[in-house]
């Protein structure tokens, strides 16, 4: 039989200037709590623990070598809401490099992790900044962010394959995209 092992992500942390990265910041501090948990990131792989870590790792790797980075911009916030967990979220949709993400996605879930991607989830490219129990605060919330005309732009360089250890996300390892 099996040992279950511990949930592993795959995310890409975000290569942005100081001011879009300010501004990221200080707007999670006040409406996400999970702020503490991981720094704002693209998700890739979300919590798969049926893959022994050494052949995760190795899969991630060969991906990450054989992928470039990538270029985006967020210019929209996006309202979620209706998950099983009753929350609503506050996403930062890129625009320019939305394809490219998803596509990075799609190639991640091959392989080894080819069973585990979820068909009946949708994958959005995004970028959480808020999240609340209040689905109406949330939306006012993207439409603030709308109106004042959200404008987020930078680079994915690497994919970082960690574990929510004792809660705070613990990096394991750190692949170059194009092996840079």
């Amino acid at each position: 039989m099996d040992t279950p092992h511990m949930p592993l992500y795959t995310v890409a942390y975000l290569g942005v200037d100081a001011l879009a990265q300010a501004f990221i910041d200080g707007f999670r501090r006040q409406h996400d709590p999970q702020v503490d948990l991981v720094a704002p990131h693209f998700t890739l792989v979300f919590g798969c623990s049926a893959v022994p870590e050494a052949a995760y790792l190795a899969h991630v790797a060969a991906i990450s070598r054989h992928a470039q980075p990538i270029r985006f911009h967020c210019r929209h916030a996006m309202l979620h809401a209706g998950g099983p967990d009753a929350g609503a979220y506050v996403f930062l949709v890129p625009d320019e490099g939305n394809s490219a993400i998803a596509r990075l996605h799609d190639r991640l879930y091959t392989g080894v992790l080819a069973p585990h991607l979820r068909l009946e989830i949708p994958y959005i490219p995004h970028i959480t900044i808020a999240s609340t129990s209040d689905i109406a605060a949330a939306k006012a919330l993207c439409d603030g962010l709308n109106q004042a005309g959200v404008d987020i732009a930078g680079q994915l360089q690497s994919l970082t394959v960690g574990a929510l250890r004792d809660c705070p996300f613990q990096a394991i390892a750190e692949h170059p995209l194009g092996g840079l």
